[in-house]
């Protein structure tokens, strides 16, 4: 009996021993499989890292060129508005196929009480989808078109009193109106300030080239140079 049981203690041992080494050699298989895991996840984080390194150069890039465009463009919107700077734009005056534009600037110069002789060149820009085009005039210096624009300010001027060439007594008591020549781009711009800021400002202008705009009489007025801009003072007012 106790030979039995030696026998059987002596086999459960070997089985024992035998799935002991299977589960050895299991474990060993996974340590090795473990440890190739481990290696390439440490590649692959190096990886992602040196990837995240290159994408915040490329943004820092992108920003960097974003910011060198901008202000080209701002540049060459600038120089585009100087080129305007001694130009006045005269809007109110319907056109006439037999319309002499020096008679007019001369005799809007005379109920200005301004020098008619400031006057260099006078055109007439087309309208378009059959808007009334504007008169633009082209003066000595850029200081004439505020003397201009201050004295129809204290001076009104109606479309009869420089032409008898009103196509009714409606239109002939039309107001004829003064403001400086703007670029496309500087009077979208304002047109955009004036509509979405109209609640919150109580001035917006164009003055030295800028759109400006003030909440208060005493307030330092704020620089508008875009589109972005008028957003972040539109957003202020629900702070």
């Amino acid at each position: 009996m106790s030979k039995l049981l030696h026998d059987i203690s002596l086999e459960i041992k070997k089985a024992v021993k035998m799935e002991l080494a299977s589960v050895n050699e299991s474990l060993s298989s996974w340590c090795i499989k473990m440890d190739t895991i481990n290696a390439t996840l440490e590649i692959l984080t190096e990886k992602v890292k040196d990837l995240e390194k290159k994408n915040m150069y490329l943004t820092n890039q992108n920003t960097h060129l974003e910011l060198k465009v901008n202000a080209m463009e701002q540049q060459i919107r600038n120089m585009e508005q100087k080129q305007l700077d001694n130009v006045l734009e005269i809007t109110g005056i319907p056109e006439d196929k037999d319309e002499n534009l020096e008679k007019l600037s001369s005799k809007l110069a005379s109920k200005l009480n301004v020098e008619k002789r400031q006057a260099s060149m006078v055109k007439r820009l087309k309208g378009r989808d059959g808007k009334e085009g504007v008169i633009q005039v082209v003066l000595q210096q850029e200081e004439q078109v505020d003397q201009w624009i201050r004295a129809a300010r204290t001076e009104t001027i109606a479309l009869e009193d420089i032409t008898p060439n009103a196509p009714n007594p409606e239109v002939a008591k039309r107001r004829v109106l003064l403001r400086r020549a703007l670029t496309k781009a500087n009077k979208t711009l304002l047109w955009q300030a004036k509509k979405t800021l109209k609640e919150t400002y109580k001035y917006i202008w164009f003055q030295g080239g800028k759109v400006l705009a003030r909440k208060f009489d005493n307030e330092k007025p704020v620089i508008i140079r875009s589109s972005c801009d008028i957003d972040k003072l539109s957003s202020q007012k629900y702070r």
